[in-house]
């Protein structure tokens, strides 16, 4: 009976510490946090201005850090050359030939004309001497050759000509058309390469870090400061595994922040559907091995709050 009566005891209050391990907590922990946006540079240039600091406030547009735009100005200006040329001979081809190329066309075919009949007179005196064995072989040759290379040259100025009295045809003018556009569109690029050596704040925030000095040559695609922003505030938390199926988006919440005695009213904006294990500066001697949900509560009243300080936010009681 004592044994029995022992392990009796001992189930109860293995039950008793069971029921007591149910009153779980209705807060969760986590970070003040801002949306962080890296500034990268498309280019290798050096560093030649830096007109924001580390912590400063940014508008937008405000400048953050200038490279050298030798380089992109000169590329804009050859670009911008090419698009005139470019400009200039489709304007030709659209107006058509002058009249002087016409008229200038015409006498080349003139004298072409005149050439050949010269040489048909001087190949037809030269066979009737040879016929008479008069002349030699090589002499009939050579105004042979004279009389076809005559022939060759009119039917060449004839053709120069029908062509300027033609007029330019569909497809040259479709081929300068396109290459105004390409030359437009290359201006368009060198502008846009000019203008991303002054790296701007995209959105208003706080200049996290500048990670440059003046004189230096990042390469592209590196990043060369972080900016905060400033229109989103959130409270980054990890939901407990049991507080999961009531923590959903919409729901409203009371913050509180390690420093500051009134506490923020927050909603909560997002939650993830993936667990996660508890990170270590949320773990308690309660749930060190409860799995957690990471969630963004927004808090839109804590913008004078800097970023990273530790919260709180409490689950309202039902």
């Amino acid at each position: 009976m004592i044994r029995r009566s022992t392990v009796l005891l001992a189930m109860a209050s293995i039950i008793g510490l069971g029921a007591c391990d149910r009153s779980e907590p209705t807060y969760m922990l986590g970070t003040l946090e801002r949306d962080r946006i890296e500034l990268k540079v498309e280019s290798s240039e050096p560093i030649i201005a830096i007109q924001a600091r580390d912590g400063q406030a940014v508008a937008a547009g405000d400048p953050v850090l200038e490279q050298d735009p030798e380089r992109a100005s000169a590329r804009l200006t050859q670009q911008m050359a090419l698009r005139k040329q470019a400009a200039a001979r489709l304007a030709e081809l659209e107006r058509g030939p002058r009249e002087e190329s016409i008229r200038e066309a015409r006498a080349r075919l003139e004298a072409s004309t005149a050439q050949t009949e010269n040489a048909r007179v001087n190949l037809e005196r030269t066979r009737e001497v040879f016929a008479q064995g008069l002349s030699s072989d090589s002499r009939l040759d050579f105004e042979e050759t004279n009389y076809k290379t005559a022939v060759a040259a009119e039917k060449a100025n004839r053709e120069a000509l029908d062509r300027l009295l033609n007029g330019t045809t569909v497809e040259e003018l479709q081929q300068a058309a396109a290459a105004l556009e390409a030359a437009g569109a290359a201006v368009q690029q060198a502008q846009l390469d000019l203008d991303r050596t002054r790296i701007q704040a995209p959105v208003a925030g706080i200049i996290d870090k500048v990670l440059f000095r003046l004189g230096e040559r990042p390469p592209p695609g590196t990043t060369i400061a972080v900016l905060l922003d400033s229109s989103r505030i959130f409270a980054r938390v990890y939901v407990p595994e049991y507080l999961r199926a009531h923590i959903v988006p919409g729901t409203s919440i009371e913050v509180r922040v390690d420093g500051v005695d009134k506490a923020f009213t927050g909603r909560v904006r997002w939650v993830s559907s993936d667990a996660s294990f508890t990170p270590y500066f949320a773990l308690t001697e309660h749930d060190r091995s409860r799995l957690s949900y990471l969630a963004e509560i927004d808090i839109p009243d804590a913008a004078d709050l800097p970023s990273g300080i530790p919260l709180q936010a409490d689950f309202p009681a039902e």
